[in-house]
């Protein structure tokens, strides 16, 4: 398999994330936990990881890839519909449906194979070199918001109580 553009790496690595959330919640070691704490934990991880995420893909990779993806560009209409049930689902998750963890996984990892498997690889192919290149900083910048709070992390759990500032 070809390696992927250095420019959507890290949007990949991110994709590696949830995958491996689907997983821990549906099998993994997170999967015979009581089900108030998974959905807790999947509308966690929506807010800390994937709002950044999917406003990176809308707001700075599908706008400026639309164009070059002619007849497939309809694909990015569907992942930006994805991207709102995925919202809409996380909500219900953060008001306690705990019915709704099973199918934001589902979706989640449908979502990310259709990104990974379809949508990268046009992208690879429709768009040249340097204009890709060129979008490395955007995509950069925001995902930022999210690499941002994650160094934060430790000072918000020392004003809590827990880890103390290092």
């Amino acid at each position: 398999m070809a390696r992927r553009h250095h420019t959507l790496i890290p949007l990949s690595r991110e994709h590696h994330d949830g995958l491996l959330l689907a997983w821990r919640l549906r099998t993994g070691d997170l999967s015979s936990r009581e089900p108030s704490l998974k959905a807790r934990h999947a509308a966690a991880f929506f807010e800390s990881r994937l709002v950044a995420h999917f406003d990176a893909e809308e707001r700075v990779l599908f706008a400026a890839v639309r164009g070059a993806l002619g007849e497939n560009a309809s694909l990015l209409d569907e992942l930006i519909a994805e991207h709102r049930t995925m919202a809409a689902q996380a909500s219900k998750l953060r008001g306690g449906a705990t019915n709704q963890v099973a199918p934001f996984c589902d979706l989640l990892e449908r979502h990310i194979r259709t990104e990974e498997r379809r949508l990268f690889p046009l992208i690879e192919a429709r768009i040249d070199e340097a204009s890709l290149a060129a979008l490395e900083t955007e995509v950069m910048n925001a995902l930022a918001p999210r690499s941002a709070a994650r160094t934060r992390a430790p000072e918000v759990l020392a004003s809590r109580g827990g880890e103390e500032k290092a």
